[in-house]
């Protein structure tokens, strides 16, 4: 150990126990014990890292196929971004285009989900659908999906929501969800099976009934996820999964790197709920989806 209890070059061979308190006014102590031997570690463990950049989370090991699914993109977090990235309005069966916008207001779903979808139809037929990642929603012929929504509308309705081709003139899985009209959030789901093989689908959500629907979190998730030895059955992306988990990894790294050290500490209530570059707050990411930091 170095001078002040500062491990200094030269002593990495010393077995040492961090001990970090909180202190009232925001600052912490650390107290290193370099005599106190906790655990033996390899000089050649082999582990993984893993970093939400890219499509290593969304569009990659989460097995979610909608991507901005909560209508969350901003230009805050790329310059090509919008609440409507991915998504596009569409008609079916003669009806109008509807005119859909991402909307943040005192109608939302939560205070921690900020933003949601208005689409406004004069007719039955006309929704939204989502690109995917790539070259679009990719599904298995045999495969079950499970959709879910949360909506919120006046006009009691039935909602269709099939994964259709890139042109929609096929549809490879469909099925219903019955949206009352109390004008309070609610979710909804239902399986969808797919009758055909793509990997360019399309999903389109559209709406029974003119009028106002406000949608958020709109999700389509395949059943047959990874199942770990220890927890389980998991919301991981199988194929990717059992190749990392083939690798026997000693460790995970997680979060990463840049996702913890940029950005500002505070809560995202602490920020007003505007701060799009605070940084990894694991807290943040626990508990009910829908009612997380996004």
């Amino acid at each position: 150990m170095g001078d002040g209890g500062v491990l200094t070059l030269g002593a990495l061979d010393d077995a040492v126990n961090l001990t970090v308190e909180y202190q009232a006014d925001g600052e912490g102590v650390l107290a290193i014990d370099g005599d106190d031997t906790t655990i033996d570690i390899s000089d050649d463990l082999y582990g993984i890292f893993y970093e939400d950049i890219n499509y290593a989370a969304d569009g990659g090991l989460y097995a979610e196929l909608v991507r901005n699914r909560s209508f969350e993109f901003s230009s805050a977090d790329n310059a090509s971004f919008t609440g409507m990235t991915a998504w596009e309005a569409v008609a079916r069966g003669g009806a109008a285009v509807p005119t859909a916008s991402v909307v943040t207001d005192s109608n939302r779903l939560n205070d921690t989900n900020r933003y949601y979808l208005r689409l406004a139809s004069t007719g039955a037929g006309a929704g939204i659908r989502n690109a995917s990642y790539n070259s679009g929603v990719a599904v298995e012929a045999g495969a079950k999906y499970d959709f879910s929504v949360w909506a919120r509308t006046t006009q009691a309705q039935t909602l269709t929501v099939q994964v259709e081709n890139a042109a929609g003139t096929s549809v490879v899985a469909t099925g219903t969800v019955d949206v009352d009209g109390s004008d309070t959030w609610k979710q909804y789901a239902v399986t969808l099976t797919a009758t055909d093989t793509t990997d360019a689908g399309r999903l389109a959500v559209l709406t029974g009934a003119a009028g106002t629907v406000r949608l958020d979190m709109v999700s389509l998730f395949p059943q047959d996820t990874w199942v770990g030895a220890v927890n389980g059955k998991s919301v991981l992306r199988k194929d990717l999964a059992e190749k990392i988990a083939a690798l026997d990894p000693s460790f995970v790294r997680f979060p990463g790197g840049c996702v913890t050290n940029v950005g500002t500490f505070k809560s995202y209530e602490e920020s007003g709920y505007v701060d799009r570059k605070r940084t990894y707050q694991w807290k943040e990411t626990i508990g009910p989806v829908e009612k997380r930091a996004t």
